[in-house]
């Protein structure tokens, strides 16, 4: 494969990267914060590619490489050629986002939060006052750890569904840190009704419950008055 070839696979590389940023597709693997920097990563990779190729074409046949007689010198390995294959799949395959057997895979306990929360997430919200839309992670969290501030109040959670134990079903979504490779599923047992299918995405609402004892820890649960099934998000972590 000739210099100019190889420069061809890196501007496939780079068109990949910005494709998918472009279209979203992205955000199955990164924070939402990291689209620009994806976009420069590509846009870079595909000027350096084309400059290289340029400056290239430019010298004069004696200023290239001569061929050793073994096909090497001007030539890269034919393997590079693998590296057309992920690029491709990248731009025709729309992958799943992490989901239910990522979740099932980690404990539903959420760690306790290095600083209290308090009570400042619930807004003019009061005990028996309509539901709350708020983060599957931030419930996981508060409903244990913030228990005073939780009790009596009705709460609107959206997610998908992951199935437990003897029938229990969990309202989950994934945190992302970073990427995909540091998500952490953070999970909340729903009460009172019949688990939908796995996967299934789900907005539930009810009222706090008491968290579910285990030897790792409590899990946060929500007393569900109410199951609508849901269109996924575009951005589907938290």
């Amino acid at each position: 494969m000739r210099r100019n070839v190889a420069g061809l696979v890196v501007v496939f590389v780079g068109a990949a990267v910005m494709q998918l940023a472009i279209s979203n597709t992205y955000l199955r693997y990164v924070k939402p914060g990291m689209r620009w920097m994806l976009l420069a990563a590509g846009a870079i990779l595909i000027v350096l590619a084309v400059a290289d190729v340029l400056a290239d074409t430019r010298k004069k046949p004696g200023e290239h490489q001569a061929d050793d007689g073994h096909g090497h010198g001007h030539l890269l390995p034919r393997a590079a050629w693998l590296l057309v294959i992920p690029i491709f799949a990248l731009l025709v395959v729309d992958p799943p986002a992490l989901g239910a057997d990522a979740a099932q895979r980690q404990s539903p306990v959420a760690a306790k939060p290095a600083v209290p929360k308090g009570n400042s997430f619930l807004g003019e919200s009061t005990a028996g006052a309509a539901p709350v839309p708020l983060a599957v992670r931030d419930y996981a969290v508060w409903a244990v750890w913030e228990k005073e501030s939780m009790k009596g109040r009705n709460f609107q959670l959206t997610g998908f569904v992951t199935p437990g134990k003897n029938g229990t079903w969990y309202v989950s979504r994934i945190g992302l840190t970073c990427c995909v490779a540091d998500g952490t599923a953070f999970m909340v047992e729903a009460r009172g009704q019949t688990a939908p299918p796995k996967n299934q995405w789900v907005t539930v609402t009810g009222e706090w419950a008491e968290p579910t004892k285990r030897a790792d820890g409590d899990v946060a649960a929500l007393t569900v008055t109410g199951v609508q099934n849901v269109t996924p998000p575009a951005n589907q972590y938290e």
